[in-house]
């Protein structure tokens, strides 16, 4: 059967469904923005390995590196693990607001660049940071839309042997460590029933290659998130 409607008839309604495809398009990026996904755990429970792993896996996230006044330690490069700063340089810092929050843990402080978050947003990239829980609750302050990740062991036995791995030379520090985990995490388990927790999601770091698995799904399910 022959089109018998006119051709500039036909022609418009071409343009008008290219159009709408435009302006849908235009809609959507306008109405999207790029994430701030911040991870939390006990010490020694995976939470900077994870962060790597997403680098790796998905381009469109970047890893933001902290501010430390610690030691470096020999394999340690400035500005992959760490800046590394003195007081003066972190004092200074704080003072000129180029820290978006600060903490202190034993005898270190550390704090969270702003400008190199600030400039990856604005690029489109989505952020993703290993933090205490104070700074979790910082960073939500600041990018409401901050998703918060907490980062626990299969149990706390296998909590105690990693400690004990990564802290050989010093059991005061251990014992300290292992206390503080074992109060954090009961501090998270009743946060995450209260009306409005902190932590979204929580990721069992058993299997390093499932909890890169879950840690992936929980960024490409925040992308689809239309409502915040």
């Amino acid at each position: 059967m022959s089109n018998n409607k006119p051709l500039t008839t036909r022609l418009h309604k071409i343009n008008t469904r290219k159009n709408l495809v435009k302006i849908c398009e235009i809609s959507w990026f306008s109405y999207w923005c790029p994430t701030v996904f911040v991870l939390a755990s006990p010490s020694a429970a995976g939470k900077t390995t994870l962060c790597y792993a997403a680098v790796k896996h998905d381009k469109n996230i970047w890893y933001s590196v902290s501010a430390t006044t610690r030691a470096k330690r020999p394999y340690e490069k400035n500005g992959r693990e760490y800046y590394f700063l003195t007081n003066t340089e972190f004092d200074k810092k704080l003072k000129q607001g180029e820290l978006l929050e600060s903490t202190k843990i034993y005898d270190a402080r550390y704090g969270t660049p702003k400008s190199p978050i600030t400039n990856k947003l604005k690029q489109g990239k989505d952020v993703i940071l290993d933090l205490d829980i104070a700074g979790v609750k910082a960073l939500k302050r600041l990018y409401p839309h901050t998703v918060g990740i907490y980062i626990i062991p299969p149990s706390m036995n296998e909590l105690w042997i990693r400690l004990k791995n990564r802290n050989k030379s010093r059991s005061d520090h251990l014992k300290e460590r292992f206390s503080k985990a074992n109060e954090e995490m009961r501090k998270i388990f009743r946060n995450i029933k209260s009306p409005k927790p902190f932590i979204n999601y929580v990721i069992i770091n058993k299997d390093l290659n499932k909890a890169v698995d879950d840690l992936l799904a929980i960024i490409r399910a925040e992308r689809l998130r239309v409502a915040r």
